[in-house]
């Protein structure tokens, strides 16, 4: 509803301007948004006079004429649009967050079919909850994919890798909330669950397409998936539409793809021309070498249950351990890995994220390194819900069949088996030395590391370039 002093106020629709009641303020909207009021002093609501910023850019020299107005205009339109929604409408707690609609949406089926089983309120309000954080975790996701999409192909902004490890940090902490909602759900026991779970079908989790787009957007591919009674897993979904939004989901470039083509040009913006893996391949040697002369000094270490183990099988089993670590950092071996579906980054991505791993105090890296630790930390949790819910689903009904027609428990163990998203970002640590055996930076990289960012480079790498770096 219109405030006392908006358009039409007391004064009626009939009259016009302030004789309505029409607020100070609206005149100065109108002047603000056409340019018509170029005075250095503008009149206020109240009638005071207040000094415009133009008069205050000898203090921004730093900042362009542009830019000056760009942000005098942004905060004019910020302030007017603020006392309008003040002016023009009233606004309670519960007309903001639609309580009327959100409280009213608990329909237990038992209640209308027999009589109301009480735990199943709970189970309800659980599971719209979790739906109600899914929809938080794709707000999340779509602004992190349209950064990283636009950076990968046209150059990050300055501050975009940290507005994106925000997003991802969030989802995080949800995920984290997520999974412990479940110890909530776990007061809930067998019996009463049983008393009121034949309602439910044909009803299933396995519906919810807000999870499948989240799994979608992430990067989990379709060969991952466990199908059930024969189907794809959209023709689970309840109708066309919900079908058909999930499929959408799977169009373009995931997050997992997009983070491994940024990944695939981090090296060659911040230390162009270094060969790391050749830096990895000698320090692995030095660490070897130091571990040779180790055992030479004390051959009768006690290693493990078996007590003391001999000169020639510690050295054995040394010379396995660095040509396994060499092998990692081999291109062809890699793509190897590539062609079979092992891995999915290129051998470009791969050893950017062991680079940003190896270095995470570097200022440079410090944001790609929560970056890829946050994304690591979404894909973990992911699997913990997983092993939870199918945990609860062993508690309350053993091996019994899903409401979905899924054989339930064993069902989603397979799925917990191939769903992992992020696998190549959680195997770099294979790659890693102890700090104590990782040789200096070059002089010259480290020189690059203290003045780059990762804003856009001189060079952007052409897109076709790019788009090579995830396979």
């Amino acid at each position: 509803p219109a405030g006392p002093a908006g358009p039409d106020g007391p004064a009626g629709p009939g009259v016009s301007g302030a004789a309505r009641g029409r607020p100070e303020w609206q005149q100065m909207l109108l002047r603000h948004n056409t340019g018509s009021d170029d005075e250095s002093y503008k009149e206020s609501d109240d009638g005071a006079s207040v000094k415009s910023l133009e008069d205050e850019v000898p203090e921004m020299q730093k900042a362009t004429d542009d830019d000056v107005r760009n942000s005098q205009k942004r905060a004019g339109d910020r302030a007017l649009a603020v006392r309008a929604a003040m002016s023009n409408r009233t606004l309670s707690y519960k007309e903001y967050l639609k309580l009327d609609k959100v409280l009213e949406a608990q329909f237990p089926q038992s209640a209308i079919f027999d009589t109301e089983v009480h735990d199943e309120l709970l189970f309800i309000v659980i599971h719209q909850t979790y739906e109600l954080w899914f929809k938080q975790m794709l707000h999340e996701l779509d602004s992190l994919h349209e950064i990283f999409e636009r950076g990968v192909d046209h150059g990050f902004e300055p501050d975009d890798i940290n507005v994106c490890v925000g997003r991802a940090s969030r989802c995080v902490r949800i995920m984290k909330v997520l999974v412990q909602q479940m110890d909530v759900l776990e007061t809930m026991d067998p019996l009463s669950f049983l008393d009121f779970r034949d309602f439910l079908n044909p009803a299933s989790g396995f519906q919810s397409v807000q999870f499948r787009k989240i799994e979608n957007k992430l990067g989990l591919r379709q060969e991952q998936r466990i199908q059930h009674s024969g189907c794809p897993y959209h023709q689970h979904l309840a109708t066309r539409a919900e079908q058909q939004e999930a499929l959408d989901s799977e169009k373009g470039r995931s997050v997992a793809q997009l983070i491994g083509q940024w990944l695939g040009g981090l090296l060659r913006e911040v230390a162009p021309g270094w060969d790391f893996a050749q830096y990895m391949r000698c320090a692995i040697e030095q660490a070897a070498e130091h571990d040779r002369e180790a055992i030479t000094l004390y051959p009768h270490a006690r290693v493990g249950p078996g007590g003391p183990q001999g000169k020639a099988a510690m050295l054995s089993e040394l010379e396995v351990k660095r040509e396994a670590h060499l092998k990692l950092f081999d291109q062809a071996a890699h793509d190897e890995l590539v062609r079979k579906g092992i891995r999915q980054f290129s051998f470009e991505a791969t050893m950017a994220c062991v680079f940003v791993q190896s270095f995470p105090t570097e200022q440079a890296l410090q944001s790609a390194h929560r970056m890829v630790t946050s994304l690591v930390e979404v894909d973990e949790l992911l699997l913990m819900w997983r092993q939870r819910h199918s945990m609860v689903v062993m508690r309350m009904v053993g091996t019994k069949s899903g409401t979905g027609g899924s054989s339930g428990h064993a069902y989603l163990n397979a799925v917990i088996a191939k769903a992992r998203i992020f696998t190549d970002l959680c195997h770099s640590s294979h790659y890693l030395l102890p700090r104590a055996s990782m040789p200096p930076l070059p002089p010259s990289v480290r020189e690059r590391l203290a003045m780059v960012g990762f804003g856009k480079p001189a060079g952007l790498v052409a897109r076709s370039e790019r788009a090579k770096s995830f396979s």
